[in-house]
């Protein structure tokens, strides 16, 4: 399922929503590039780190807590790489380097479709 990604009033993007625990555990392993918001049961350190194996392109991750805040942020993680999250987070944005502006503090919304 695609959903709308806003920060404010305007629309930053379309993601794949990951809220399942197949979605998740595939994320946007072997996709061309695009966006996954992934959704995890409850906020946690260990459930929120992600891998990039069987990538096919470098992304940018973003860590938001339960209010849809970025709580941390990792640019630039090539394929083939782990990131353990440095802070609990209740859903990991996925978006191809560079192309999201995001910064620690900034606040996404979901509009209901």
């Amino acid at each position: 399922m695609q959903i709308t990604i806003k920060k404010g009033n305007k629309a930053i993007g379309k993601a794949r929503c990951c809220n399942t625990a197949l979605s998740r555990a595939f994320g946007l392993m072997m996709r061309k590039e695009q966006m996954a918001l992934i959704e995890l049961p409850y906020e946690s350190r260990a459930l929120s780190g992600i891998h990039t194996f069987l990538m096919l392109f470098t992304l940018d991750i973003y860590w938001l807590d339960k209010r849809m805040k970025v709580v941390a942020v990792k640019k630039g993680l090539k394929p083939c790489r782990y990131a353990n999250a440095p802070k609990p987070a209740k859903y990991v944005l996925e978006a191809p380097s560079g192309f999201l502006k995001l910064k620690i503090g900034d606040r996404i919304a979901v509009p209901k479709d």
